[in-house]
């Protein structure tokens, strides 16, 4: 379950935990939806980025909603799962996460000016690690993950390495899945392992010499480089992952099917300047469920190497 101290909500209520029933009670007494967001950044600067999106679309629906994030992925996913959340913008792995535990069901996405609603996961060293492995571009996909094994092989348990949260997509999902393709066990790899929680602190790890190498998406890459955080010199990218299919926004199944049409209805209307999402969408679009099918072997992997104790 979801802990008080995890939470954050905001949009009527206030700061509290949104797993109190006194405060589900207020929202149902709104007539509130509650509108999850995973923490691919720091919680507050994730509600922060959607409350114009969200206030639109409360002027548009004539109904209140309360956003709500959690300091894990895992937080979001348990809410809704508790129908403490009614809609959620995931990532494509917590959503078929969500899918399994949740009974969540995608339904629009964010593109961006050229129509394109895909991203990739990535690897990324310091300056000085990146020279020692003689990677001066980035390797690609599977046999590029395999280039990688083979470089990192006579540097066994000298590097640390840092994922963000264990239900991400692009910060440890997809680079595991690879990893395990290769055969590459980062507790073998790497001198240390860990999660440091969002796309924003594992480039900040290696900007700061904290961490070595980590995995994050090219968005939040490229963002961090344009706000002048980090640089492509400080934060070597080393691999870069087939296209995986954007964050999307998904729905409680079971939600009443005027509301859920409402809410399809209303976010492809969502006007530019006030969108929020992964990358720099445009616009939303409605999409099929089973566009995340894709993840369902990536997950398959995951579960496997849970299930075996490993990381």
């Amino acid at each position: 379950m979801v802990s008080r101290r995890e939470v954050i909500v905001y949009g009527g209520v206030g700061l509290a935990s949104l797993l109190s029933s006194p405060l589900r009670a207020v929202a149902q007494q709104k007539n509130c939806l509650v509108f999850g967001l995973i923490p691919a950044e720091d919680p507050r600067s994730m509600i922060e980025q959607f409350t114009p999106m969200a206030k639109w679309m409360e002027k548009e629906m004539g109904r209140c909603i309360q956003l709500f994030t959690a300091t894990d992925y895992t937080g979001v996913i348990e809410a809704m799962r508790a129908k403490k959340v009614d809609l959620a913008w995931f990532g494509a792995f917590s959503y078929v996460v969500a899918r399994e535990r949740a009974n969540a069901e995608a339904f629009a996405v964010g593109v961006d000016a050229k129509g394109s609603h895909t991203y990739r996961s990535v690897l990324v060293a310091r300056s000085e690690v990146a020279k020692q492995l003689g990677i001066d571009k980035p390797f690609e996909g599977e046999e590029g993950m395999k280039r990688i094994a083979e470089i990192l092989n006579p540097h066994k348990k000298k590097f640390n390495f840092v994922f963000t949260d264990v239900n991400s997509t692009s910060g440890y999902a997809v680079p595991r899945y690879y990893m395990h393709r290769v055969g590459i066990d980062p507790r073998d790899y790497f001198k240390n392992v860990s999660f440091i929680g969002t796309h924003d602190a594992a480039q900040m790890a290696i900007r700061r010499d904290v961490a070595d190498i980590a995995a994050d998406s090219d968005t939040s890459y490229n963002k961090m480089i344009e706000q002048g955080k980090i640089t492509r010199d400080t934060n070597v990218l080393i691999w870069l992952s087939p296209p995986i299919p954007s964050l999307p926004i998904a729905y409680r199944k079971d939600l009443p099917e005027d509301v859920k049409k409402a809410l399809r209805e209303t976010i492809v209307k969502v006007p530019k300047d006030v969108i929020a999402g992964w990358g720099k969408p445009v616009a939303y679009k409605i999409i099929p469920d089973k566009e995340y099918d894709v993840m369902l072997e990536v997950k398959r992997v995951i579960d496997d190497i849970r299930a075996k104790g490993g990381v």
